[in-house]
């Protein structure tokens, strides 16, 4: 007989519940949250075991690779679509998510994430650790010009290098406390500019060093973050049936509301990786506004430009470019710009 597992994994530990075929309980439990006390757990109770299910988080791809290497079937479960049904429990608590959890394994009423390479959760851990600086930096610095604002200081958004030496001069007739505080802020801003340069070097050498990225990074418009967050969303690229599809995953293709006979189209699903699409969003941005060179791409969205506005024709370029992207990894062929005299005789 097939027992399904529910795992509810919490930062210390890990609520575990037991189904069979049926639906009925057999075991519950609570154990560390590690990969070695779920498995001792699992085979004190002497049970055969089908398959073991948990939401995706912080620690599924440590948990997932430990019971895997223990032979164990494990499926990662997509975290909102969980959140919706365990959200229909009555008494909600760590026991009872794990039930819902293994009903949820039990019916197949969950949809699957995917298991990500070491070297793709490496590179995305990168880029992420990359990121929390980048918004730390932000958050600094927006909060220091709140500051000044009390004392009817101003500064652009675009203060520059110069930054600091503007906000010295500019605070020279203020209390030396308040000097000495911002002061302390400007260390901290430093501070974030060396490493967060030292960061972006990292990544860079990361990205120098990958055949994938480098291919993705003949495209105009598209750096070594582009490239690389793309590649590590993507993964393995055969995965996808279509190339149409990663747009899909990315969460740029548009709703489709549908209701008797209103059909309408909505803005696009925003599912997925937020920072992917912000990133492909802004490659398709410099192709369409900054980018000199001639392609088919970039003439395509200059043409739908005029018809549709920049926000959307925008949009549409970055849905373009996932779809190519995914094809080049496949294909493992650079970006083709096309024949301009080619494109201007069949116009």
């Amino acid at each position: 007989m097939c027992n399904y597992v529910g795992l509810d994994v919490s930062l210390k530990t890990i609520s575990i519940c037991i189904l069979n075929e049926k639906g009925k309980r057999l075991v519950e439990g609570e154990v560390d949250s590690t990969p070695e006390a779920v498995s001792d757990f699992l085979k004190k109770t002497g049970l055969e075991i089908g398959q073991i299910g948990l939401e995706s988080g912080n620690l599924t791809h440590y948990l997932k690779k430990g019971l895997l290497k223990m032979n164990y079937q494990v499926a990662v479960m997509e975290s909102r679509k969980m959140a919706a049904i365990l959200a229909t429990i009555i008494n909600k608590t760590d026991k009872n998510d794990a039930r819902g959890i293994a009903e949820a394994l039990r019916v197949g009423h969950f949809q699957e994430c995917v298991h990500r390479s070491d070297e793709a959760v490496e590179i995305r851990t990168l880029l992420h650790m990359r990121q929390t600086a980048v918004e730390e930096r932000t958050h600094i610095t927006n909060s220091l010009r709140g500051h000044l604002k009390v004392y009817g200081i101003k500064f652009s958004k675009k203060a520059g290098k110069s930054f600091r030496k503007k906000v010295e001069d500019a605070v020279k007739n203020l209390t030396p406390r308040i000097q000495k505080m911002i002061c302390s802020l400007l260390n901290i801003l430093d501070a974030l500019n060396n490493e967060i340069q030292a960061m972006t070097k990292e990544v860079e050498d990361v990205a120098a060093d990958h055949e994938d990225v480098q291919l993705l990074q003949t495209i105009d418009g598209v750096g070594p973050m582009t490239a690389l967050a793309f590649k590590t969303e993507i993964d393995d690229p055969n995965r996808f049936e279509n190339s149409k599809d990663v747009a899909a995953y990315i969460g740029l293709t548009p709703t489709q509301y549908s209701s008797g006979e209103i059909q309408r189209q909505g803005g696009i699903s925003k599912k997925g990786s937020k920072r992917t699409r912000y990133l492909l969003v802004e490659a398709a941005s410099a192709m369409l506004t900054r980018c000199k060179m001639w392609s088919r791409l970039k003439a395509w969205g200059m043409k739908l430009q005029k018809k549709k506005g920049t926000r959307k024709a925008t949009v549409a370029m970055a849905r373009k470019l996932a779809v190519i992207m995914h094809k080049m990894l496949l294909t493992k062929k650079p970006f083709e710009r096309g024949s301009e005299k080619k494109a201007a005789i069949a116009a």
